[in-house]
């Protein structure tokens, strides 16, 4: 078991010690705003409410926000599934960097990244798909890997000319955003992402 995220692996399963899924339908009922699925880890479900709150409600953020590393087989049954109540939505983000530590940065990560990346491109054709850097974190060791794992994604962004939202400068430029764990944010450092993710999205928003 890590103190980092708490992970375990056994003989069967390649699982964190706790394994969640937290998912969010802004405004179930509504059919007449923007709409982006974002697809991520905790650091997603501490974004997604502020992104909404600062579009000045041009735009709602749903959240399917996981633990389930890019390995894990139901990864992709279990975000249809939410997409599915969801309805409909006008682009897609997607960051799970900080989870599937078992996998290695070299080959694994990047080939299941690729493998879910491909997932998405078909299952949500005509929606933009926007590829997210994953955020800092305070252990060396650890955002050393964050580092290699953020090659990847760029490298398979230009393969598939998907555009990158960059999560990673910002988190790293200002450390004291973070919260002490080193790892989530506090309320300023959770505005920061969620203003550039808004001015990423910015051309999907305006477009409504």
């Amino acid at each position: 078991m890590s103190s980092f995220t708490y992970e375990y692996t056994n003989d069967r399963n390649k699982l964190e010690t706790f394994e969640w899924d937290n998912v969010w339908i802004e405004h179930a009922e509504k059919d007449d705003i923007t709409r982006i699925l974002y697809i991520g880890d905790s650091i997603s479900v501490g974004t997604r409410h502020i992104a909404t709150r600062l579009s000045m409600q041009k735009a709602y953020f749903d959240n399917f926000g996981t633990s389930k590393a890019v390995d894990n087989p139901y990864f992709c049954d279990s975000l249809s599934l939410f997409a599915a109540q969801e309805g409909y939505r006008n682009a897609v983000i997607f960051n799970n960097g900080l989870h599937g530590w078992h996998l290695d940065d070299e080959k694994e990560y990047p080939e299941h990244y690729e493998k879910t990346v491909r997932f998405l491109i078909d299952a949500f054709k005509g929606t933009p798909v926007f590829l997210v850097l994953t955020t800092h974190v305070a252990d060396k060791e650890r955002d050393n890997r964050v580092k290699k794992r953020n090659c990847a994604v760029k490298a398979i962004a230009q393969k598939y000319g998907l555009p990158i939202i960059d999560f990673y400068t910002p988190s790293s430029e200002k450390p004291e955003l973070l919260s002490g764990d080193g790892v989530h944010f506090t309320e300023e450092g959770y505005n920061v992402l969620a203003s550039t993710a808004i001015q990423a999205l910015l051309s999907v928003i305006e477009a409504k």
